[in-house]
């Protein structure tokens, strides 16, 4: 197949504007520490992130202040690292943005929350057949739980759960007796041993 002169003569101009296109899409920004947004009361807590964009990303600013190391500036893949003080009570909002080359900005509201109580375990049931611990139960917390492990014998197992303010577990072990332990988005941790009163 022949194209024509003129198709010819104009595709290098086509190509060049498709190529040459404004960038009309601000950086995008994560937040990955802290978990959920918990923080524990008189500690500084410390938030983890990054921010992207196709142009390179030239700044990032927490509550107005640049947290972008120099070295990060104008990468299209970039991290940054600082601390913030623990609200005394209730939660405080902290914006964070991310500007590229163009000017674009992207802001993000990052909600702090003050966890003041560890987690709550609730055992609904607790069942001891053929030699093993059957525990049902949920644990609690005012902001999230992180992590739920079970502990028989010299044996610690972490159970493979959601992070959520409530998360259901059910254990099944070999043994007569095995505490449950939850804790939360800022290491606050409850302990409870799980034990059957009668066999079924």
């Amino acid at each position: 197949m022949r194209l024509h002169p003129l198709l010819l003569l104009g595709l290098p101009l086509l190509l060049a504007a498709c190529g040459s296109r404004p960038d009309e899409t601000p950086p995008f920004v994560g937040v990955v520490r802290p978990s959920g947004g918990a923080v524990a009361k008189g500690q500084e807590a410390v938030v983890e992130g990054y921010a992207f964009d196709d142009t390179g990303v030239v700044s990032v600013r927490a509550g107005g202040t640049e947290v972008l190391p120099e070295s990060e500036r104008g990468k299209k893949l970039v991290f940054f690292r600082f601390k913030v003080k623990a609200p005394r009570s209730g939660e405080v909002r902290l914006r964070i943005s991310a500007e590229d080359p163009s000017g674009q900005k992207r802001v993000r509201e990052l909600v702090l929350t003050l966890d003041q109580a560890p987690p709550r375990i609730e055992l609904e049931r607790v069942e001891q057949k053929e030699g093993r611990l059957l525990v049902v139960g949920v644990a609690r917390d005012d902001v999230e739980v992180d992590r739920v492990v079970v502990k028989y014998g010299k044996t610690y197992s972490r159970l493979n759960l959601p992070r959520g303010p409530a998360v259901r577990f059910y254990v099944e072990v070999p043994a007569k007796k095995a505490t449950i332990i939850a804790v939360d988005a800022v290491g606050q941790r409850t302990e409870t041993v799980a034990r059957a009163l009668t066999k079924p």
